[in-house]
């Protein structure tokens, strides 16, 4: 049966996104979905890093870098933690004020790279983490944040996280930021309610992700209150 669309109908290619190819423009888009030296090493994340030393400029500078978590889902923006961690600072967005650092296995992620690849196609799954792929992670993540800090820190007036006090990430950060001299607060909580937890889980399984406390009503409180502290209020 041949092809029934008339000639003109239907364009083979509208949009091939290739615009969004952080590494390897117009390649194969693989979707790298693992936990181990593979998946936080090598091919495409390395070389993304690289560039990203190489070729990546803030595009302003800003009073504060905000260090922030990857979520499960992709682009992080679109997630539901970053949707309430960004709706919740959105006044210092819009101002150019604070600008947005993701790490994660992938690397370390500037918001803008967010729906580039390969950042939007990996699932790194915790739950089959071992220690030893923890301490390679926090040893990675450490080593990528501190070339990222030295070579844009003039970019930046101050550096804050929001992560997990006992999260791998944020061990990471302590490390890079003591190598440096650089002091990174972090505005998490370091405990919330549990009845919170449950709240922000919705009942749909959100629960059993770690990172739910970051947007409890604790946790956002302690975040906006934190960034008020370091810079004044958003609209002021």
């Amino acid at each position: 049966m041949g092809d029934s669309r008339e000639a003109g109908e239907c364009p083979e290619v509208v949009w091939s996104g290739d615009e969004l190819d952080w590494v390897k423009p117009r390649g194969a888009r693989e979707y790298l979905r693992g936990v181990g030296y593979r998946y936080l090493k090598g091919y495409p994340f390395d070389d993304g890093y690289e560039r990203l030393l190489r070729e990546y400029r803030p595009s302003r500078r800003y009073k504060l870098a905000l260090i922030l978590p990857c979520s499960y889902g992709k682009p992080y923006s679109q997630s539901y933690i970053h949707y309430l961690i960004r709706s919740r600072i959105a006044g210092y967005i819009k101002k150019g004020v604070v600008h947005e650092v993701i790490v994660t296995n992938a690397g370390v992620v500037p918001r803008e790279l967010d729906e580039h690849w390969p950042y939007t196609a990996y699932d790194w799954n915790p739950g089959h983490e071992t220690q030893a792929i923890r301490e390679c992670y926090r040893r990675v993540l450490a080593e990528r944040l501190r070339g990222y800090m030295e070579k844009y820190s003039s970019y930046y007036e101050r550096w804050a996280a929001y992560l997990r006090w006992d999260s791998d990430s944020w061990k990471a950060v302590v490390d890079a930021s003591r190598s440096l001299g650089i002091e990174i607060v972090n505005l998490a909580p370091r405990s919330v309610p549990w009845g919170e937890v449950e709240e922000a889980g919705l009942g749909l399984g959100y629960d059993s992700d770690p990172d739910i406390i970051l947007v409890t009503r604790t946790g956002l409180g302690a975040l906006a209150r934190g960034l008020e502290e370091l810079l004044g209020a958003p609209h002021s």
